[in-house]
């Protein structure tokens, strides 16, 4: 996979276009360089795999025991990941091979500051394919996709790709997304007129951002903005919050709606705190501790191996186990080969308790306990 990473790349461009202003905030924020998740650096593994299936027409069984950035495939990611995976490209092509293919392309709209790596661009007939894989477990929707249409958007405009575009009509965007509970391909089709528009808008955005004085815009964008911290926006919701007046009941509904974007912007104060005195640096007042100690075994087969001799000690003191949950258990039986639904009259499913959701929530509203009561003794 290409290590190269531009200013304003496809998975940026969305807040780019609604909020120019990021990008100056972000170049001023601390960064410790180092892995990221383990679930990030599961996903680039599982596409550092697909890139060699692809690349070299193989089947996802024949990569078990491989290594990929770190990680061994195992049989769950064969079965769950890249089978499902290869099985939607086979789907998307119906069966028969495009007429051009390129892997991990590099492309350009705006030399160096601009671009990114598309997984797999396509040609077939008088249609351009633009593929992007996510491995993850939240579903990604395609139609309008701004990502994908930011890749077509270079993949035209860049010297190395522009012949796929060539007397082409239609463009399909597809995202591959094996844990889609729809299925796991996903695709969106589009005439490449659309693109014409899209290049206004980000020509706009990037214009502005590069300018002296970007605009700041707050929306489901700000997920995993790294300037959330010092966002202009967000402090002074911040600060709004601290000088609200006491609570009351009938002020819920003004209250409620600053919450979710508060928490992360203080989620994210926290953690760039901590990067910054990470390395080095100096925060008034605060200073970098060691968690509370936790006291474990040095040598936990010693230890067994003693109570073990102790008569008066017996297993059952000195090890819990607990039966696995039903998604633990179902996950087992799918690795073993067994079938699943030999559990299926053994499960239920139970809620854990009341959470509070938006109006908008899909699901049905729940009545408290305390309520019905009150409603039942009214019966009476």
């Amino acid at each position: 996979m290409p290590t190269k990473h531009l200013k304003y790349g496809g998975s940026t461009i969305a807040r780019t276009l609604e909020c120019p202003g990021w990008a100056k905030l972000a170049d001023s924020i601390p960064r410790v360089e180092g892995r990221g998740s383990d679930a990030a650096e599961l996903g680039t593994a599982l596409h550092e795999a697909m890139e060699f299936l692809v690349e070299n027409n193989e089947d996802a069984i024949e990569i078990e025991g491989m290594y990929f950035n770190g990680f061994t495939i195992d049989h769950e990611m064969v079965e769950e990941s890249l089978t499902p995976a290869l099985n939607a490209l086979d789907e998307l092509f119906r069966h028969t091979a495009p007429d051009h293919v390129l892997i991990e392309p590099f492309v350009e709209i705006i030399p160096n500051l601009a671009g990114g790596s598309i997984d797999l661009l396509a040609r077939k007939g008088k249609t351009v394919y633009v593929i992007d894989y996510k491995f993850g477990h939240m579903p990604v929707p395609v139609e309008n996709n701004k990502q994908l249409l930011f890749y077509a958007l270079c993949a035209d405009a860049d010297p190395q790709t522009q012949h796929f575009f060539e007397d082409a009509e239609n463009l399909v965007l597809a995202i591959i997304q094996p844990h889609h509970p729809d299925g796991a391909l996903q695709k969106w089709v589009t005439s490449l007129g659309s693109l014409d528009y899209f290049e206004e808008d980000v020509a706009k955005a990037v214009g502005e951002a590069e300018g002296a004085t970007p605009s700041f815009k707050a929306g489901d964008h700000c997920r995993y903005c790294p300037a959330l911290a010092v966002c202009p926006i967000k402090t002074g919701e911040a600060d709004k919050a601290a000088r609200l007046p006491q609570v009351h009941v009938n002020k819920l509904e003004e209250y409620l709606p600053l919450l979710g974007d508060i928490e992360d912007w203080i989620k994210e104060v926290r953690a760039l705190a901590q990067r910054h005195l990470e390395k080095g640096g100096h925060v008034k007042g605060f200073k970098l501790v060691n968690k509370r100690p936790t006291r474990v075994w040095t040598n936990e087969a010693e230890v067994e191996a003693m109570v073990k001799n102790m008569r008066s000690v017996t297993k059952a003191d000195t090890h819990t186990t607990k039966l696995n949950s039903p998604a633990q258990m179902e996950k087992l039986f799918k690795k073993k080969g067994i079938d699943p639904s030999k559990i299926t009259d053994y499960v239920s499913s139970v809620s854990s308790g009341l959470t509070l959701a938006p109006e908008s929530d899909k699901r049905e509203a729940a009545l408290p306990a305390a309520a019905l009561k009150a409603a039942l003794n009214r019966l009476d």
